[in-house]
């Protein structure tokens, strides 16, 4: 294997709650990113799910301390909370796609 190629991939031997801690924080950066609600709404309801899920199989975790485990809960809650909020919105963006362009700035402009 080159160099270079050894760069491009990015592979980690973690054990597997590591691996579930690990993927849940990357999932968040993904989720997180503003582009990706504005042109994927529905692919960040489907992010949102995830997270929700990893972080419910963490709390499940007995090798993680109780602490931990209590900041997870509360994590897994407002997590569970915001998700709720994303599904709404993403419903409101794609009943407004639905509507042509002309039909969309009307009702905008009876808004103002």
């Amino acid at each position: 294997m080159s160099p270079q190629h050894h760069h491009e991939i990015e592979e980690h031997e973690l054990p597997c709650i590591e691996a579930v801690l690990a993927g849940t924080l990357a999932l968040m950066t993904g989720y997180s990113q503003a582009l990706q609600a504005e042109l994927h709404p529905r692919q960040r309801v489907l992010l949102g799910e995830k997270i929700g899920d990893s972080l419910a199989l963490l709390l499940q975790q007995p090798q993680l301390s109780c602490g931990f485990r209590q900041v997870l809960l509360g994590l897994y809650r407002r997590w569970r909370a915001m998700d709720a909020c994303t599904r709404d919105a993403a419903r409101e963006f794609e009943a407004a796609d639905a509507f042509p362009p002309h039909a969309r700035l009307r009702a905008a402009e009876r808004l103002q």
